[in-house]
């Protein structure tokens, strides 16, 4: 009797084991591919239109693509690092006052705020001080050169105004306080106001108890605070800084 063959083992050969393996890899290698591919919709469209124009085809059509994930992650992305270069370039400018207990600058989950005590940067019109208007305008300088909405809160401590003054009570002094600002922003330091929000909120937001002089200073207060936030895209006085990081700041 002839030789019989050996009996097959149970299973797929091994050689097809490792074809499979790499049909997956190169699938795998090919989707990553298109996923870094972009369609550039509107240059197809008009590529598309040449051609139906040049064979007697006339159709009118406007395309508006329609914003990809990575072009708004993009977006976002340029946006935090504007905020985290201006945050910095204002904890350079404030140090002094920082360090005083005058100033503030503190990171929120939708910006980051400026906050200054009243007695420092006020005087009794509400006219800001000579004294700490250079920084001001080093401030409003570069919240002008951002696209970001800037809402400007005015805070009061729990005692009423002067009677025999102008303002009859606290939610007018916190809203002439903002409105003092927003009025410097916009005509000496040329943010543009369509970006500036006014805000008084009275005694109504304290920081530290009324029990005390110490207290009631620190509620008086100007905060300002930078948006994420920006401007609807129709307004067309609005422009980004793309150069606003590597710009300069002088240190005091």
């Amino acid at each position: 009797m002839g030789n019989k063959c050996p009996p097959c083992k149970k299973g797929a050969p091994g050689w097809m084991v490792t074809f499979g393996d790499m049909m997956a890899l190169l699938l795998t290698f090919f989707v990553l591919l298109l996923s870094f591919a972009q369609l550039d919709i509107v240059k197809f469209e008009d590529a598309s239109g040449s051609l139906q124009d040049a064979f007697g085809v006339q159709t009118l059509q406007q395309v508006n693509p329609m914003p990809t994930g990575e072009t708004m992650m993009a977006t976002d992305f340029q946006q935090q690092i504007v905020l985290v270069h201006l945050k910095e370039k204002l904890e350079v400018i404030l140090q002094n006052e920082t360090d005083n207990g005058e100033a503030e600058v503190i990171e929120l989950e939708n910006g980051f705020m400026v906050r200054m005590t009243f007695d420092q940067l006020f005087d009794d019109s509400l006219q800001i001080r000579k004294s700490i208007k250079p920084k001001v305008q080093q401030i409003a300088t570069l919240l002008a050169e951002v696209p970001n909405m800037v809402f400007v809160s005015g805070n009061t401590d729990n005692q009423p105004p002067n009677p025999n003054g102008l303002y009859a009570n606290n939610w007018a002094l916190s809203a002439a306080m903002a409105s003092s600002m927003v009025n410097y922003l916009a005509k000496e330091g040329g943010v543009e106001p369509s970006r500036l929000q006014a805000r008084g909120l009275s005694e109504y937001s304290p920081v530290d108890s009324n029990d005390t002089e110490e207290g009631r200073a620190k509620n008086r207060r100007l905060e300002i605070l930078i948006s994420r936030e920006t401007p609807p895209i129709g307004n067309n006085q609005i422009l980004e800084k793309t150069d606003f990081i590597q710009a300069p700041v002088d240190e005091q």
